[in-house]
């Protein structure tokens, strides 16, 4: 079922000076390929885990907290879902972001409740 692929994938690695890849297409639903790459080279991997996940979650986390105290200074009764839409991020988002700010909390319930900061 996988003959004339695979094939074609091996032609293509051969021309390219490449190791055969190697096929797993033991299991139902899906097929494993693993394909060696003839440069060691190791900083990509390492580079990019450490970038993305510090730099990225740390200076927007931070710029969206800000953002959610400012508004809700400006308006305490503006809900999540207001939030969300003025911030173009998920309900979601905001709920997770709200549960890391311990100094918020939302007082009282339904629509006749209201954010407050504390000190």
């Amino acid at each position: 079922m996988f003959n004339q692929g695979i094939r074609r994938v091996q032609e293509m690695l051969q021309e390219n000076n490449n190791e055969e890849a190697v096929f797993d297409v033991s299991k139902l639903t899906v097929f494993e390929v693993n394909v060696f790459s003839t440069v060691d080279d190791v900083t990509q991997d390492v580079t990019q885990d450490v970038t993305q996940g510090d730099t990225q979650g740390d200076t927007q986390g931070d710029t969206l907290d800000a953002w959610i105290e400012t508004q809700i200074k400006k308006n305490p009764k503006v809900t999540t879902e207001e939030l969300a839409s003025l911030s173009n991020k998920g309900v979601a988002t905001i709920k997770r972001h709200l549960a890391k700010l311990p100094h918020i909390k939302y007082v009282g319930s339904g629509y006749s409740g209201h954010w407050e900061i504390e000190k």
